[in-house]
């Protein structure tokens, strides 16, 4: 795989690859992950997470579609880890049927201190504890 682009499609929607990051109602960044996440990925994501968040007054919840998500890099789980525990986050929804992701996700939320971070098994379910 080369050099991903980010690509801006507008003031609130980036494409990186395959992968789509929107902000939604002012406050949540809304992620859907495609096929397999590396350090590479996740580090222009965080990118992108700072120029969606720049545009967030206040706390921001993330909203996480895993459904065709692939295998996560220990170095891209790391900098999944550090988004969801910084301060400026407010809750981590992420939801999806796809079995690989719901195991490395029952697996970070195994291995994660705070509270804030849910795994639901729909994009309702997860929309519903966000906004709650």
């Amino acid at each position: 795989m080369g050099h991903l682009e980010i690509e801006q499609i507008s003031d609130y929607e980036f494409h990186l690859g395959e992968n789509v990051t929107t902000l939604l109602d002012g406050n949540i960044i809304y992620v859907v992950a495609k096929g397999e996440q590396t350090k590479e990925i996740a580090q222009k994501h965080q990118k992108i997470v700072e120029i969606l968040g720049s545009k967030v007054q206040g706390k921001i919840n993330y909203l996480i579609d895993v459904n065709q998500s692939g295998k996560n890099s220990p170095e891209a789980r790391d900098i999944w880890k550090m988004l969801s525990s910084d301060e400026k986050t407010n809750k981590v929804a992420v939801f999806g049927l796809n079995p690989v992701a719901k195991v490395l996700a029952s697996f970070v939320i195994g291995n994660y201190k705070k509270k804030n971070l849910l795994f639901f098994k729909t994009k309702e379910e997860a929309m519903h504890w966000l906004i709650s």
